[in-house]
């Protein structure tokens, strides 16, 4: 009898098995996609595409709500600290300034003024506006990505501009709030390079004046003191990278409308470039771009005497012209300290490169001589 119940109990598994088995492919057979598992996974990756990008904004949205709460927050201390030298309802003005959805400029034809045994000038009102509201702002999903861009560069630009108001009295606060200060810069600066990247792929560029404001803005803020007050080694690889980014624009531009770009983006870059912080990281990072072209060409002139096919790369060739520039503008300044083996490298190149491509050579030379004169 217990050999006949055990053999049940083992027939009744079985059965139980086999039947969930059944019920496990049914399943499988019916939820299989109609257009065959290739199509499934591509329709798979792309939701969690779309996923991973939703929580990126969203991550990203809470960042900026951060940051921004937090520029409020340094601008309503200072100005508390300095309340009893201002002006009534000044510091007041300056964080609902930055609290609102719209920014507009401060009261008066020339902002606000602080006073602190001396004035100290805020500068706001003479600086770019933001274009027009969308309508029903509070509701608007924020579709269009030109608004967005433009919000975002005036928020912290004008938050910038009141702190360097402010510079005679918080230069100490800075120190110990750097981290919120570099945090806005690279806000800022990214928002630059974002209208660039998108004039880039043939956009139109639109307010070429407030780009130029934007990075002297930049230079402003990061020339306090000629120190990186706060600044972390994360902060300022972003910083050096969003300024890589810049000058591979500049090479790489073909556009129909490359020339109009072009002087926007060097003037832009010419402004970063008086930053006593950035100067002497940006000039390498320009002679370094140099470089590298003139190995591309040494390369094609000795392919080309083994007749190998080599296409050559004329769209960097042509506008290292703005590189150059920009590189002579710079070496202006003697206070520099440009790393002399990057220069005798220029040196170098540029006489090996004579014959093949001589006005490269000699444009290579003479910056040679301006930032060897610069440390004489």
């Amino acid at each position: 009898m217990e050999e006949k119940a055990a053999s049940c109990r083992q027939g009744a598994v079985s059965w139980y098995i086999r039947v969930s088995r059944l019920a496990v492919a049914v399943a499988i057979i019916k939820s299989r996609p109609s257009g065959g598992a290739r199509q499934f996974a591509e329709s798979l990756a792309d939701q969690l595409r779309l996923q991973d990008e939703g929580w990126r904004s969203k991550a990203q949205g809470l960042h900026d709500d951060l940051l921004h709460l937090r520029q409020e927050l340094l601008l309503t201390r200072l100005m508390f600290k300095t309340r009893s030298n201002t002006e009534p309802g000044q510091g007041q003005e300056i964080a609902k300034v930055l609290s609102q959805d719209d920014p507009q400029p401060l009261k008066g034809d020339s902002g606000c003024d602080t006073d602190n045994s001396s004035q100290t000038h805020i500068n706001i009102a003479k600086g770019p506006c933001l274009p027009p509201t969308p309508p029903n702002s509070q509701n608007f999903p924020l579709q269009d990505r030109q608004w967005r861009q433009d919000h975002r560069l005036v928020k912290h630009m004008q938050f910038l501009q009141c702190l360097s108001g402010l510079r005679r009295v918080c230069e100490s606060s800075l120190c110990r709030d750097g981290d919120v200060v570099w945090d806005s810069v690279v806000q800022l600066l990214d928002s630059v390079v974002e209208v660039f990247r998108q004039a880039h792929v043939g956009q139109p560029l639109l307010h070429p004046e407030q780009l130029h404001h934007a990075t002297q803005v930049v230079a402003q803020t990061l020339s306090r003191g000629g120190t990186r007050h706060g600044c972390s080694v994360q902060h300022f690889s972003k910083v050096e990278n969003l300024l890589k980014e810049m000058i591979s624009l500049l090479l790489t531009n073909q556009q129909l409308d490359a020339f109009s770009v072009h002087e926007v983006l060097s003037e832009c870059l010419l402004a970063l470039g008086g930053s006593c912080v950035l100067r002497t990281p940006f000039i390498q990072l320009l002679m370094s771009e140099i470089l590298q072209l003139a190995q591309q060409l040494w390369e094609t002139c000795e392919r080309s005497r083994e007749e190998l096919q080599h296409p050559m790369d004329w769209i960097h060739y042509q506008n290292s012209f703005y590189v150059f520039w920009l590189l002579e503008q710079l070496a202006q300044d003697t206070n520099s300290n440009v790393n002399q083996e990057l220069v005798i490298d220029l040196e170098t190149k540029a006489f090996t490169l004579a014959d093949e491509f001589p006005l490269f050579s000699l444009y290579m030379w003479r910056i040679c001589g301006l930032f060897r004169v610069g440390h004489q």
